[in-house]
Parts: structure tokens; sequence; C-alpha cells
């Protein structure tokens, strides 16, 4: 690797990424229930959910930030756009093959595709822009 891996930014971006997935079901929380057929009686209260979100949001920053530390371009709009190549390109079209055999909604498919593709999108930039000049040792 070029540059190291600036761990304070990876643990920023996992807290950021963390934050806005509870920003995100705060907001949209009923139609994703509407969507998965579910009521809200039927969500069994558990802090599992949350310790497996933060763990991915970490895994994903550190990720991000090492596919990212070979980058000559050390910048929160080159995070981004490498997010949303990646995010887009791949995740959610994976997704949405899988949604489409599985006959669920494309509106489920929406909402759960684009949580991760905008959390992702804010880990490069939080990554991308606050790269570490420490070389790899």
């Amino acid at each position: 690797m070029k540059g190291g891996i600036n761990h304070l930014a990876v643990i920023v971006a996992a807290i950021a990424y963390f934050v806005w997935q509870g920003i995100w079901y705060t907001v949209f929380g009923n139609q994703w229930l509407s969507l998965v057929g579910w009521t809200g009686r039927q969500m069994q209260p558990s802090p599992i959910p949350y310790i497996v979100g933060f763990i991915v949001a970490l895994i994903l920053a550190y990720v991000t930030a090492i596919a990212l530390a070979d980058s000559s371009q050390p910048t929160a709009a080159h995070g981004v756009q490498f997010a949303l190549f990646m995010g887009i390109g791949i995740f959610a079209t994976i997704l949405l093959t899988e949604y489409v055999f599985e006959q669920r909604p494309l509106g489920l498919w929406l909402m759960n595709a684009a949580i991760p593709v905008t959390g992702f999108a804010i880990v490069g930039a939080i990554v991308g822009g606050w790269r570490s000049r420490v070389r790899a040792t």
C-alpha cells in the first residue's frame, strides 16, 4: 500500500455509516416494515442487529480504506465515486438479481440497496478525503 490506513478515519466512517442507518430506518422504517410484510410488533428487540450492523460498517470502512490506499487521488470526491461505482455496479446489481428471482417487491430492493450504497458513499467520502500520509510498514 502506498499510503497507510488512517484508523481514526475508518472508525469515524463506521460510526457515520451506523448513524446514517439509524436515521434512514427512523425515516423509512414504516415503509420498510410494510414492504417486508411485518408489523412493528413482529420486530423482536435485541442488541444483536445493532452489534452486527456496527461490525459490518467497520469492515466496510476498513475495506474501503484498503482499496483506496493505493489511489493517487486522496479526495472525498474520489472516495464517493469509488463507493458509488462499487455500490451500484456490484452490490445493487447482484441484490437486484436476487430480488427478481425471489419475486420480492422492487420497492424493497430499492430501499435495501439505497441504504448501503448511500452509506458506502459516506464511508468513501470520509476515508477517501481523510487518508493517512503515513507509509505502510
